[in-house]
């Protein structure tokens, strides 16, 4: 018989510590394409009657989620863009498919991406901005994966933004689609609207190609990460205890971000929040994760 897994256990009883202030947990996931169960949020979806809403635009992918997962993940066959009429490049590997057209002399520069990028097939297609969805109120984690639209989206989701707690999207560092906005653009939208960069994602690179050879062992060139943020430390003075609460659970639970989630739970000043910084450094020493 295997031994308990303690990281397991110690998830169990945060849960169980957060859980009066966590219930309806949402996630809205834009770009939901092919998940598997895997994806980054969901270590905190064991919040009490946490929901996924969730956006891709390929009808028939979009059929399938919804076969294959619960009524608490609902997914919408809209392309998320600024609500104007666009063209979906459909690419032959179907996770870069984009609203942006493939930037084929950038992506001729490095291994494979050409190939991966190469359109098979151009579909005119409706957008929807974020701030139209009616399905959506305040978010707790969003996920942004739409290969280079990253800032399309953001740009139409003012007011949603104003009740999200954190950004999780895809940012590239190359121009990969044609005329993409980079990180950059990415980091100083969403640093006026009252984020701040936490940390960089599941970083990856492609090696650099030479007369039709790779050189070298692995890449050195970064390309594309996924980045959070979260509310900036001033805005974290201003968040209701309900959601600093919620705020730690999504940053404890998914990245393991002790630190932050003692920063928000120490900021709680309501009655039946007050007590869970104290309550949280105790879990913590209890599992051994104190420094």
């Amino acid at each position: 018989m295997s031994a308990p897994d303690p990281t397991q256990a110690y998830r169990r009883a945060l849960a169980g510590l957060l859980s009066p202030h966590i219930e309806s947990y949402t996630v809205v996931d834009v770009g939901a394409h092919g998940t598997d169960g895997a994806d980054v949020y969901v270590p905190a979806l064991n919040a009490k009657d946490a929901i996924v809403i969730g956006f891709e635009p390929n009808a028939l992918e979009c059929a399938d989620l919804n076969a294959k997962w619960s009524e608490r993940r609902k997914f919408f066959p809209y392309a998320i863009g600024n609500g104007t009429p666009g063209i979906f490049h459909v690419c032959r590997t179907p996770l870069t498919s984009s609203l942006l057209k493939p930037n084929r002399p950038v992506l001729a520069e490095f291994e494979g991406l050409a190939e991966m990028c190469e359109v098979t097939e151009e579909i005119p297609i409706e957008t929807v901005r974020l701030d139209d969805i009616r399905e959506i109120g305040a978010v707790d984690f969003l996920k942004i994966d739409i290969q280079g639209a990253t800032l399309l989206a953001l740009e139409n989701a003012e007011r949603l933004l104003a009740r999200t707690l954190v950004v999780h999207a895809e940012t590239e560092f190359a121009q990969i689609y044609a005329g993409e906005p980079l990180f950059s653009e990415c980091e100083i939208f969403l640093r006026r609207r009252g984020f701040m960069f936490h940390h960089f994602h599941n970083i990856e690179g492609r090696r650099m190609m030479h007369g039709g050879y790779t050189v070298g062992r692995a890449p050195s060139q970064t390309l594309w990460a996924d980045a959070v943020f979260i509310p900036s430390l001033p805005r974290l003075d201003q968040l209701s205890s309900r959601d600093l609460v919620r705020l730690a659970w999504t940053m404890e639970a998914v990245y393991g971000a002790s630190d932050i989630a003692m920063a928000c739970l120490a900021r709680c000043r309501e009655v039946d929040t007050i007590h869970l910084a104290g309550s949280y450094h105790s879990l913590l020493a209890e599992y051994g994760l104190l420094a």
